[in-house]
């Protein structure tokens, strides 16, 4: 709301776009990392799932998997701190406007935080990107070895095919999660990259105009990464889809045999 071209253009004493950046522009970038972090963990625990079936109860357990969730929490909230410890918001003079206006302020300690904040959501979104890749492909592999050897064990004289319909929607269900948490995040982490580079691409720089129709796209495709998520786990994955139709109070459909079944505590 506070990007609308109507209410910048509008003649009051309220710089809104640099109301955004602390309101809501920090507060998407810490969510849409939670957001990439929580899918490491899913796809972990998938790997973990395939590669130690007998196991996976013991080892990722309620309690471990709920500390974990706080903790991918606390980590990229505290990522935070550089950045709301040196900026704020007052009535300063604004000279572009030649008078009192209400908008971001900066504290001493500026020159020493400023950029730590946009390093971090840069640095954490790309582990996760590589984090993401490495269990995906892991994952692909065991599920491929283990659909060869159900094959041979079960089917050894028959040509047919070396997977079964729900090891492929599962491959299929890692594989598109992971691309579009990609694809959707790698704009934002050029941001990151080009904010700490370019001193007049920020909020409050020579390039503010650019620097906040950039983050707007970026933030976009954060929403449409999200959406994807949830369109693709509610069509591919039954126990997804039978649990969120529960918490809402809907009847259960009938559970499709071939559906892919995810039994892990997520």
């Amino acid at each position: 709301m506070c990007l609308n071209p109507y209410l910048a253009n509008l003649d009051t004493d309220i710089l809104f776009k640099e109301v955004a950046y602390l309101t809501s522009g920090w507060p998407h970038g810490c969510a849409s990392r939670i957001t990439s972090w929580t899918t490491v963990f899913i796809t972990a625990e998938r790997c973990l799932s395939i590669a130690l079936p007998l196991k996976i109860k013991h080892v990722i357990t309620p309690e471990r998997t709920t500390a974990i969730i706080i903790i991918i929490y606390l980590i990229n909230i505290l990522s935070l701190v550089p950045e709301y410890s040196s900026a704020y918001y007052d009535w300063t003079f604004n000279v572009a406007k030649n008078k009192t206006v209400f908008g971001l302020v900066f504290r001493s300690n500026r020159p020493q935080t400023g950029g730590l904040s946009f390093l971090f959501h840069g640095s954490f979104t790309l582990i996760s990107f590589f984090s993401v890749v490495t269990f995906t492909s892991v994952l692909v592999l065991e599920l491929r070895r283990t659909s060869k050897w159900r094959h041979r064990a079960v089917n050894s004289g028959k040509q047919t095919a070396t997977m079964s319909k729900r090891d492929r929607k599962t491959m299929i269900m890692v594989v598109l999660v992971a691309t579009s948490l990609i694809v959707c995040f790698v704009p934002t982490v050029v941001l990151s990259i080009v904010t700490i580079s370019v001193s007049e691409f920020s909020v409050v720089g020579k390039e503010v105009n650019l620097f906040n129709t950039c983050w707007s796209f970026g933030f976009l495709l954060h929403s449409v990464n999200s959406n994807v998520h949830f369109i693709l786990y509610y069509k591919m994955s039954s126990k997804f889809r039978s649990t969120f139709q529960s918490l809402f109070r809907r009847p259960a459909d009938t559970v499709d045999t071939q559906d892919t079944h995810w039994d892990g505590h997520i």
